[in-house]
Protein backbone atom coordinates (compact mmCIF):
# COMPACT_ATOMS: atom_id res chain seq x y z
CA UNK A 1 0.00 0.00 0.00
CA UNK A 2 1.33 3.73 -1.07
CA UNK A 3 1.89 6.11 1.50
CA UNK A 4 0.64 9.67 0.97
CA UNK A 5 1.20 12.81 2.58
CA UNK A 6 -0.49 16.03 0.95
CA UNK A 7 -2.79 18.94 2.77
CA UNK A 8 -5.86 17.94 4.11
CA UNK A 9 -8.06 20.62 2.19
CA UNK A 10 -9.03 20.87 -1.28
CA UNK A 11 -8.31 24.34 -2.16
CA UNK A 12 -4.68 24.27 -0.02
CA UNK A 13 -1.60 23.81 -2.27
CA UNK A 14 1.25 21.95 -1.53
CA UNK A 15 4.00 22.16 -4.18
CA UNK A 16 1.32 23.70 -6.70
CA UNK A 17 -1.39 21.07 -6.20
CA UNK A 18 -4.06 20.95 -4.36
CA UNK A 19 -4.57 17.88 -1.33
CA UNK A 20 -7.09 16.78 -3.93
CA UNK A 21 -5.31 16.78 -6.90
CA UNK A 22 -2.18 14.87 -5.43
CA UNK A 23 -4.58 12.13 -3.78
CA UNK A 24 -6.01 11.46 -7.36
CA UNK A 25 -2.52 10.31 -8.49
CA UNK A 26 -2.39 7.50 -5.55
CA UNK A 27 -4.32 4.38 -5.90
CA UNK A 28 -7.05 4.85 -2.83
CA UNK A 29 -9.02 1.99 -1.28
CA UNK A 30 -10.94 3.78 0.19
CA UNK A 31 -12.38 6.53 -1.80
CA UNK A 32 -15.01 7.84 0.41
CA UNK A 33 -14.76 11.38 0.67
CA UNK A 34 -18.45 12.58 1.52
CA UNK A 35 -17.72 12.54 5.30
CA UNK A 36 -15.61 15.84 4.35
CA UNK A 37 -18.16 18.08 4.20
CA UNK A 38 -18.80 17.46 7.84
CA UNK A 39 -15.97 17.73 9.12
CA UNK A 40 -15.11 20.21 11.73
CA UNK A 41 -11.71 20.99 10.60
CA UNK A 42 -13.33 21.81 7.14
CA UNK A 43 -11.56 25.00 6.18
CA UNK A 44 -9.22 25.11 8.37
CA UNK A 45 -5.62 26.39 8.34
CA UNK A 46 -4.14 22.80 6.71
CA UNK A 47 -1.10 23.82 8.29
CA UNK A 48 -2.09 22.85 11.70
CA UNK A 49 -2.97 19.09 9.95
CA UNK A 50 0.01 19.20 8.08
CA UNK A 51 2.94 21.06 9.51
CA UNK A 52 6.16 21.81 7.22
CA UNK A 53 8.26 23.11 10.36
CA UNK A 54 8.07 24.09 13.52
CA UNK A 55 6.92 22.32 16.50
CA UNK A 56 5.28 19.33 15.28
CA UNK A 57 3.90 18.68 18.60
CA UNK A 58 2.24 21.43 19.23
CA UNK A 59 0.54 21.88 15.95
CA UNK A 60 -1.17 18.37 16.25
CA UNK A 61 -2.50 19.46 19.30
CA UNK A 62 -4.27 22.16 17.86
CA UNK A 63 -5.01 19.99 15.00
CA UNK A 64 -6.79 17.67 17.83
CA UNK A 65 -9.02 19.92 19.29
CA UNK A 66 -10.55 20.41 16.06
CA UNK A 67 -11.05 16.12 16.02
CA UNK A 68 -12.36 16.37 19.55
CA UNK A 69 -15.71 18.19 18.49
CA UNK A 70 -15.74 16.84 15.22
CA UNK A 71 -19.04 14.30 14.55
CA UNK A 72 -16.68 12.54 11.40
CA UNK A 73 -13.92 11.75 13.15
CA UNK A 74 -14.28 8.21 13.08
CA UNK A 75 -14.86 8.36 9.23
CA UNK A 76 -11.66 10.14 8.36
CA UNK A 77 -9.17 7.83 10.79
CA UNK A 78 -10.67 5.17 9.21
CA UNK A 79 -9.73 6.96 5.35
CA UNK A 80 -6.29 7.90 6.18
CA UNK A 81 -5.86 4.54 7.83
CA UNK A 82 -7.21 2.10 4.62
CA UNK A 83 -4.78 4.45 2.48
CA UNK A 84 -2.08 4.60 4.20
CA UNK A 85 -1.74 7.93 4.94
CA UNK A 86 1.58 8.71 6.51
CA UNK A 87 1.38 12.69 7.03
CA UNK A 88 -0.89 15.19 9.12
CA UNK A 89 -3.46 14.75 11.71
CA UNK A 90 -6.54 12.29 10.82
CA UNK A 91 -9.44 11.54 12.84
CA UNK A 92 -7.62 12.87 15.91
CA UNK A 93 -4.18 10.62 15.50
CA UNK A 94 -0.62 11.90 14.46
CA UNK A 95 1.05 9.75 11.96
CA UNK A 96 2.98 7.76 14.94
CA UNK A 97 -0.37 6.92 16.79
CA UNK A 98 -2.06 5.58 13.07
CA UNK A 99 1.12 3.55 12.87
CA UNK A 100 0.98 2.22 16.71
CA UNK A 101 -3.00 1.56 16.43
CA UNK A 102 -2.14 -0.61 12.91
Amino acid sequence: MSTTSPQDNEGSKRGGYSYMELLSEWQLVNTDSSWKQWAACNGADPELFFPDGGDIRISHAKAKEFCSDCIVYKECLKFAMDNGIAYGVWGGLSPAERQRKG
